[in-house]
């Protein structure tokens, strides 16, 4: 299955002044196969080394900081010879030896550029505590999961996907073309975007072999707050984890810790919160209270939502069926299908778009979110289906009139001069709409 950062990878190889790549990423997202695979087509050989399967293996790292050193270790372990200009090394689960994730900086000032990447499942937690990170001496990189793009893409819809990546803003999709991405997204609210899902899908196109994966991926996560976390705060995450569909499924979905545990505080949680989302498990949208640039400088840290990294998992955490998705118009349970739209959109606005998303709020409406565009701030509302009626955006244009308003419905591609109506199926395509209309 194709994936996108495929580009990413091939610019890193090309780049003459290239820094060891870690990428990181959530469990059973697809870095090990996918960076293997770069590996074995683009290059004539390669080292793998497992550190999770492997951990002796960490002991050549605490022997000697030399990299040609370790190359000589690595190279007799594995029967195989080194070549610089010819060679991948991937440190697999490398956060799992400090001092090989601390080493990258003595490959970064070697005088003999290697071709190395690390990856890791909980990478993130590591990097969040700053062991032995080697700051300026990576590049690093994240692996989200599938977009809808690629999930087309493994279905063998490439033209879908020209037709979807060059539409011009004053363009409609034809009926039958859109009818057509509806379908597939449709599949995509069930599915979502985690490899095996959808491989799965693809292969087999049934719902109880889609599910049994989903559920192994979501009891994989519960294993590894029992593992990997400390003790003290093991319970505290079970309790964010279990609260995200009850959360969700508000009207108003900003997180409460009371929603948790009656009497909860957020000092009683924030080291579990903080976990969960070092870890790529959850995400934190912060609200803003001002609508003026940096909009970083007006984020509260006590204001926020959050959402899974993958939509097809919450559907299934919530035990959501997947045949009350089958028709977009349906308008029952409109409040958790207006969360799972905007776990959707917030999931491929994350591949799109590169700053920080936030949401706004006041006593009397609220904005689902906020991006920045150039120097122009850019309130953004979701619609699950085709009901397009709502007050806040067009009262908060009508408060800042220079702002152009960005809506994401299963609505046709329209812009009426105050509000881009982005099909949901588009996310992807906001920033170059967005450039065709503010150039």
């Amino acid at each position: 299955m194709k994936r996108l950062i495929e580009f990413d990878l091939m610019q890193w190889k090309l780049n003459e002044n290239r820094k060891p790549l870690l990428v990181n990423g959530i469990r059973q997202v697809g870095k090990t196969f996918i960076i293997k695979e770069f590996g074995n087509t683009q290059f004539e050989d390669m080292i793998y080394i497992n550190f999770d399967l492997e951990p002796m293996l960490c002991d050549v790292f605490k022997r000697t900081k030399d990299p040609k050193k370790i190359l000589q270790d690595l190279s007799i372990y594995s029967e195989k010879r080194i070549d610089s200009q010819k060679t991948l090394i991937f440190f697999d689960e490398i956060q799992s030896c400090n001092e090989a994730l601390n080493s990258l900086k003595y490959f970064d000032e070697a005088v003999e550029s290697y071709y190395i990447i690390g990856a890791g499942s909980y990478l993130g937690i590591t990097l969040a505590k700053g062991e032995s990170f080697p700051v300026g001496k990576v590049e690093l990189i994240e692996l989200l999961p599938m977009t809808f793009c690629e999930f087309l893409l493994a279905q063998k819809q490439d033209a879908l996907v020209d037709y979807i990546e060059t539409i011009a803003v004053d363009q409609h999709l034809s009926v039958p073309i859109f009818e057509k991405v509806k379908d597939f997204y449709r599949e995509y609210y069930i599915v979502g975007g985690m490899p095996e899902a959808v491989k799965t899908w693809v292969q087999t196109k049934d719902v109880e072999a889609l599910e049994k994966v989903q559920t192994n991926i979501l009891n994989a996560y519960y294993r590894d707050f029992s593992k990997y976390p400390p003790s003290q705060i093991i319970p505290r995450i079970l309790g964010v984890w279990n609260a995200i569909v009850n959360q969700l499924s508000k009207e108003n979905r900003k997180f409460q810790y009371s929603e948790i545990d009656k009497g909860a505080r957020a000092r009683e949680y924030e080291s579990a919160l903080d976990w969960l989302l070092a870890g790529g498990y959850i995400h934190k949208v912060k609200m803003i209270n001002k609508l003026e640039l940096p909009l970083l400088g007006y984020a509260s840290d006590t204001h926020f939502k959050i959402y899974m990294p993958d939509t097809g998992l919450l559907r299934k955490k919530a035990e959501y069926p997947a045949s009350a998705l089958s028709v977009v118009s349906d308008h029952s349970n409109i409040t958790f299908k207006g969360a799972l739209a905007e776990n959707m959109v917030f999931q491929e606005l994350r591949h799109a778009y590169s700053g920080s998303v936030f949401y706004w709020a006041n006593t009397r409406q609220e904005i689902d979110f906020i991006i920045q565009y150039d120097r122009y701030i850019i309130p953004i509302e979701v619609k699950y289906g085709e009901n397009i009626k709502s007050s806040s955006l067009s009262k908060l244009l009508d408060t800042f009139p220079d702002m152009i308003g960005v809506r994401y419905s299963m609505k046709n591609l329209s812009y009426d001069g105050r509000i881009l109506n982005i099909p949901i199926p588009m996310v992807s395509e906001t920033m170059r709409l967005l450039k065709q209309i503010m150039r």
